[in-house]
């Protein structure tokens, strides 16, 4: 499905850099501007590729912003170097925007793309046609202001890239843009998932911080700040060095936003997955201890040790079961615990597990004392004990060994493996549960190991 996306999408992004090409070649046989065709067409090729990937309103609206006003930059510059090698001045301006159209249409699929993916894990989305026609029309306009700014006679003195560079080329102009858009960009995420009256509110300071950060671009250079000896002289030039200023400004903060929105938009989808997985993990843990079989087993020992009369055995076995229930409770949004902590609990699960299995199991825990102090996953060890007597066979002619101890700073839990005939399969759900945790919390694996005799599982120690 993605393939044929992706074949779509460049298909289309083709098909219209050819239309870029017939336009601008027409244009100039036949003596005609050819802004407001290239630019509908190129407003529509990335409105295209961005809903084909179900890209939301501001994404489509910074796409097709960013492709609109670097094609216009750019393109500015690409058709002289062109025009020396093809010595055409029809053809050159119509090669310089097939290949503007080409990498800004492949550029805007996988970035819509790489939103998308993004969301999709998260919800879907739904922009309506009123939403697209306005923000066509938007940038539409913007861009064709630009076109008519640059042609009146105030900006006739050298070209728009020529102003540009100039503004590219002084190293504090260029921080001022950088910092100033970087800080906007972060207030704009911020107020992205508030109110709509409260970003109604904020939406005056974006216009006015949009309008003044080119102000003070242009009299960086205007002044020639810090030395202030003045490197221009005259409003016209202020005029050309703001108005290039905007157009740089206006794609800087998009492209910031573009990062800022993709950074956030992670680090939210890693919230939101953390938080899923430690729901499934507790949800496992709990699973495990009220699992109708648990119960029966731990049932029917508590009947058998009153009926024999072990009235000491039996307030022992009820208050481990009590501390058992009571460590998971206590311990349910910790997302680690204290080693010395998780092998006291396991201890206290393995005496339960004694009194069921009085034949045929054995548990040998060698643990360095010096990690001890370092921290696990809750219940992680008790989980994979838990497994290993369900899953494997437990009498007196096939015994279970389990052996618990640290190797460096993993935990290392392995048993025989001497697997139920009658059984119920293994699912792996606990073991992918206790992986996910491990991943989400400490950024570490770990590690399976399944042999014909025995199977090991390495847990990483914090």
């Amino acid at each position: 499905m993605e393939f044929l996306r992706f074949r779509g999408n460049i298909a289309i992004v083709i098909l219209f850099a050819l239309l870029h090409f017939i336009v601008a070649v027409a244009s100039r046989l036949l003596h005609y501007y050819d802004d407001i065709p290239l630019t509908i067409l190129t407003i529509t090729m990335v409105i295209i590729v961005a809903v084909r990937n179900h890209s939301r309103a501001e994404i489509i609206a910074i796409m097709t912003l960013v492709a609109t006003l670097l094609g216009f930059v750019v393109g500015s510059w690409l058709q002289t170097p062109i025009m020396l090698i093809t010595n055409n001045e029809v053809i050159a301006p119509a090669i310089s925007t097939f290949l503007i159209t080409t990498i800004l249409g492949i550029g805007a699929h996988y970035v819509t793309l790489r939103q998308r993916s993004m969301r999709e894990q998260r919800s879907n989305g739904h922009i309506s046609t009123r939403n697209i026609l306005f923000i066509a029309l938007s940038i539409l306009v913007l861009r064709m202001a630009y076109v008519i700014l640059f042609r009146i006679e105030l900006f006739t003195e050298g070209t728009l890239f020529d102003w540009v560079m100039d503004i590219m080329g002084n190293s504090w102009a260029i921080i001022v843009l950088l910092t100033s858009n970087v800080i906007l960009s972060k207030h704009m995420i911020r107020n992205r998932g508030k109110h709509r009256k409260i970003r109604h509110k904020t939406m005056p300071i974006l216009v006015a911080s949009i309008l003044l950060i080119p102000a003070v671009v242009a009299a960086v250079l205007y002044y020639n700040i810090p030395l202030f000896d003045g490197a221009y002289a005259g409003f016209d030039d202020y005029a050309r060095l703001y108005a290039a200023s905007l157009l740089i400004d206006l794609i800087i903060i998009t492209i910031c936003y573009i990062i800022q929105h993709t950074m956030s938009s992670r680090r939210e989808l890693l919230e939101e997955r953390e938080m899923k997985h430690r729901t499934e993990y507790q949800y496992e843990r709990l699973k495990q201890q009220i699992n109708p079989h648990f119960l029966f087993n731990t049932l029917n020992i508590l009947d058998y040790l009153v009926q024999e009369q072990e009235t000491e055995r039996a307030s022992t076995f009820i208050r481990k079961l009590a501390s058992i229930y009571r460590y998971i409770l206590s311990n349910d949004s910790k997302p680690l615990i204290r080693l010395s902590e998780e092998v006291e609990f396991t201890q206290k699960y393995i005496d339960l597990l004694k009194e069921r299995f009085t034949e045929g199991m054995f548990f040998d825990i060698d643990i360095e004392e010096d990690m001890m102090e370092r921290h696990v996953v809750p219940c992680a060890l008790q989980l994979l004990v838990e497994n290993a007597t369900k899953h494997n066979i437990v009498s007196d002619e096939q015994p279970l060994y389990i052996h618990i101890c640290s190797e460096g700073d993993m935990l290392v839990v392995r048993n025989n493996l001497q697997l139920r005939s009658h059984g119920q399969p293994s699912t792996h759900l606990g073991l992918a549960n206790i992986k996910h945790q491990y991943q989400d919390i400490t950024s570490r694996d770990i590690e399976i190991i399944q042999s014909d005799t025995e199977f090991i599982v390495k847990l990483p120690i914090v």
